[in-house]
């Protein structure tokens, strides 16, 4: 006896407010998806409330054509479910797949046939594979967010370090743990703020940091700031591609005498 199942036979006994909290609650309960939706197969695919709504209850299994039925007889014929194997019809897709009641793996084919490649339903895999890409996101965010906190607040604590040793009463420490608590809570939009407030290039690091404020020549040598070589024999003078003057003086010398 072959023992089919709809996909769409689940039914939520609960009533709803409004129908914007049904749909809400369809999605999260029906974990194979919109009953409409052909997109399914894609493991990469996860159904909204757009599929819902718009896939709706995708195909009527009366509407299948006569030469598919045929085929689907003539396979099952020749290739009979073993147990625990069902049939179950997919709206979206307008055709039947097989399903392991034990396993919860799927066939678009009986499990019996050649073909047949058995596996996990696509829709479980795409829920996995989007709650893993969310949760990497989220660790990948918070480690930014740790990382990028860490040179502001210790540049803050050799402020701090300074305050403490250059004051002569407490009250200018107690400023300086105000100073330190309202940085420390900056994020990078007030950074901004503050650093065009003063002037400061938001690129400088004076603008999120206790550094004086830099100019392009900063860090540069005296004699890099001219952009010359300084010596006859600098790199600048070795890497030359062309030959040197005594040679080319010492060549025309020789074709003279030959």
């Amino acid at each position: 006896m072959l023992l089919v199942i709809t996909a769409n036979e689940e039914v939520i006994a609960e009533s709803y407010d409004s129908a914007d909290a049904k749909d809400k609650k369809v999605t999260e309960v029906n974990s194979a998806g919109a009953p409409g939706c052909p997109n399914k197969y894609n493991p990469y695919h996860v159904c909204s409330e757009y599929c819902y709504d718009h896939w709706r209850e995708g195909t009527p299994e009366n509407r299948l054509s006569e030469s598919y039925l045929r085929k689907r007889r003539r396979m099952l014929a020749k290739f009979p479910l073993p147990e625990p194997w069902v049939e179950v019809y997919d709206a979206g897709m307008a055709r039947h797949y097989y399903w392991n009641q034990d396993t919860d793996e799927v066939c678009w084919v009986s499990p019996r046939h050649p073909i047949a490649v058995i596996g996990e339903a696509a829709p479980r895999l795409a829920k996995e594979l989007k709650e893993r890409i969310e949760g990497g996101a989220v660790a990948d965010a918070q480690e930014k967010k740790n990382d990028q906190g860490k040179p502001l607040k210790s540049a803050l604590s050799k402020r701090k370090r300074r305050n403490s040793d250059e004051s002569d009463d407490g009250g200018r420490a107690d400023s300086s743990d105000e100073d330190l608590s309202k940085l420390e809570e900056m994020n990078d939009r007030d950074k901004l703020r503050r650093a065009r407030r003063k002037g400061i290039d938001p690129m400088d690091p004076a603008a999120y940091g206790d550094v004086p404020v830099g100019k392009w020549s900063s860090g540069l040598h005296a004699h890099d700031k001219t952009g010359a070589d300084v010596t006859a024999g600098g790199p600048l003078f070795q890497q030359r591609p062309y030959p040197a003057p005594g040679a080319i003086l010492r060549q025309q010398k020789k074709k003279d005498d030959d």
